[in-house]
């Protein structure tokens, strides 16, 4: 997507400095109220001079593009706060004291880890408005799904070892699950 509106801000740099020799300057706004167009946005010349001519590599004193015609990459980054937020994990990889890689916490509150390396997790929205679900959606949302490949992959990357390794408790309700005899890959019983 940033690839797409460099291109764009690039193609009309190159399409504004053809273009420059053949507009007329733009009258600001302030100074004649009989040019006003509603289905245009312009503002007046000293407000977009600065920023707008230093991408065209114009002149600082001449603006003579009109503002709706060119949309520069400053604009379309103003204007989108999607493209200013970056979305991240939360892993630290090197932590301050020890350089250490970090697990995420908020893993370990809504995930668990199964000894074979599958992932467990609740179905979100369990407790909201039950008075409107029926008994078998109900007896649904009680349980836990298991979350994909990919998923598994990343929630590995965001925990330590020391969470990937097998735990036991005592009555745990989770002991039949911890094996998985009958996929090939985590089978640890031979086949008789």
């Amino acid at each position: 997507m940033i690839r797409s509106i460099a291109s764009l801000a690039i193609r009309q740099v190159v399409q504004t400095r053809a273009f420059v020799g053949r507009v007329p300057p733009v009258v600001p706004v302030l100074t004649t109220h009989s040019a006003r167009n509603f289905s245009i946005f312009v503002r007046p010349n000293n407000a977009i001079a600065a920023p707008r001519n230093t991408i065209a590599g114009l002149p600082n004193n001449t603006c003579s593009i009109e503002p709706t015609t060119s949309f520069r990459l400053l604009d379309a980054l103003a204007t989108s706060p999607v493209l200013q937020t970056q979305p991240n994990r939360t892993v630290i990889k090197f932590s301050m004291r020890k350089g250490k890689r970090k697990t995420v916490k908020a893993v370990i509150k809504r995930f668990k880890r199964l000894d074979w390396g599958g992932w467990i997790r609740t179905i979100s929205g369990r407790h909201k408005k039950m008075w409107r679900k029926r008994a078998n959606r109900k007896r649904r949302l009680r349980q836990h799904v298991l979350v994909n490949g990919t998923q598994a992959t990343l929630l590995d990357k965001m925990v330590t070892k020391y969470w990937k390794r097998p735990r036991y408790y005592i009555n745990d309700p989770y002991t039949p699950y911890h094996t998985r005899e009958e996929f090939v890959y985590t089978r640890r019983k031979p086949l008789q």
